[in-house]
């Protein structure tokens, strides 16, 4: 499993960016931690990662969901700490995530239904004056030839 020892908020956006890279169209990121952990500013360097305005990001606890514009697509920016993680499907997100759109969630339970087969997790936890990341990329199958 991937780990890096973050020791600002800088670090933790400069994260959201390198693994905005690695993500594919219609990708999905399931994000765990504590309230303060940095899930908000990860998702701040993830959006900039995908090519849009990180001063755009906020946190979604009170509004539950936001949407934001990218070049490829939306992000959109999901919390179910109030809904519970089966709450997010009584919004209707299946039907309005496109397969050029992008899911960060924060609160999320392991169980979907995720839009897509590629889900993302990571976890962020307060270490000493920063925080400690650890994520894991999911592995498709490959189709034989």
């Amino acid at each position: 499993m991937p780990e890096r020892f973050l020791v600002d908020d800088l670090e933790t956006e400069s994260l959201g960016r390198d693994l905005a890279a690695l993500t594919p169209p219609g990708g999905t990121w399931l994000l765990r931690g504590e309230l303060g952990a940095g899930k908000t500013t990860w998702t701040r360097g993830f959006l900039q990662g995908l090519g849009g305005d990180p001063d755009e990001v906020a946190s979604p606890t009170y509004a539950v969901l936001h949407r934001y514009p990218t070049p490829g697509g939306r992000l959109f920016h999901l919390d179910l700490y109030r809904l519970g993680a089966e709450g997010a499907w009584s919004l209707g997100l299946e039907e309005e995530i496109g397969s050029s759109d992008y899911l960060v969630v924060e609160w999320a339970g392991s169980r979907g239904p995720w839009p897509t087969e590629w889900v993302a997790e990571l976890t962020l936890e307060a270490q000493g004056e920063g925080r400690q990341a650890r994520w894991t990329l999911p592995v498709l199958p490959t189709m034989a030839l």
